[in-house]
């Protein structure tokens, strides 16, 4: 069951925590407070026109005519009066104001810069949420599509039998997988960025599998398969093989401390 190295494309590890809750929580604000000053700004400049003034009222007449002169006097009397002053010339009108900018400008803007940014926010964290199913996290299970080359990395339920492969560790810096090995290393390794990983077979008691991918792999098959190997046991958590049977192999893995016993059943061809 030994896996040889060898070289797939997948991508990093899950978005961050922390930046994610940022994105969700501008999502939330961002678009509430746009739209609340939306609608204020609205309602400002709906009132705003409403109330808005014509221009001042028109100039008040002028002076009433003065009456007509005095009656003429007496004779022999008084001389005649002197005429009266002409009525004063009517005011000019009033110049019209100028008009006033509509109000509420200042919050529509403001609103709607804030609802582009909450949209834009939305946007990324759809774009981060479908990324997150095609990168892989330690614990994750995966079917050996992932080899294929051009399969989506997309983690599959580990008590899936055809999912044969688990995401156990990074390699160390000399690229040693965590059985302190790098090419003839019982973990099947993938290179990406300038990191290994390594993958170590996620194999269910009671199944069957056969070799895949020249021996690099495995895959979940009949135990009336020829050349299949049957899991008689597997042991999570340990790594000591005297708690297999006599008649079986034992395989350990380090990380995750795992035991497999395991035996043949099927018939070589």
């Amino acid at each position: 069951m030994a896996a040889e190295s060898m070289s797939v494309s997948y991508f990093a590890t899950a978005v961050d925590a922390a930046a994610l809750v940022g994105r969700i929580t501008g999502l939330l604000i961002l678009p509430a407070a746009g739209l609340t000053l939306l609608i204020l700004g609205l309602r400002k400049r709906s009132s705003s026109r409403k109330q808005a003034w014509t221009g001042y009222p028109p100039a008040p007449p002028g002076y009433p005519p003065v009456p007509q002169g005095y009656p003429p006097p007496y004779p022999a009397a008084y001389p005649p009066p002197m005429p009266m002053p002409m009525a004063p010339m009517p005011m000019p009108p009033m110049p019209m104001p100028m008009p006033r900018k509509p109000g509420g400008t200042g919050m529509i803007v403001s609103g709607t810069v804030l609802l582009v940014l909450g949209v834009l926010t939305f946007a990324s964290i759809v774009v981060a949420v479908a990324a997150r199913h095609d990168r892989p996290a330690i614990g994750d299970c995966y079917t050996n599509d992932i080899l294929n080359g051009n399969g989506a990395w997309k983690p599959s339920s580990c008590s899936n039998a055809e999912a044969v492969l688990q995401y156990a560790a990074n390699a160390d810096t000399a690229g040693n997988c965590p059985d302190g090995k790098r090419n003839d290393s019982s973990y099947l390794s993938a290179e990406h960025r300038g990191v290994r990983m390594c993958f170590a077979p996620n194999l269910l008691q009671g199944e069957c599998y056969v070799s895949e991918h020249d021996g690099k792999t495995v895959r979940h098959a009949t135990c009336s398969t020829a050349g299949t190997i049957r899991i008689a046991k597997r042991v999570d958590g340990t790594t000591d093989t005297s708690k297999c049977p006599q008649h079986t192999r034992a395989v350990t893995y380090p990380e995750p401390k795992r035991l497999f016993c395991a035996e043949r059943t099927g018939t070589s061809t």
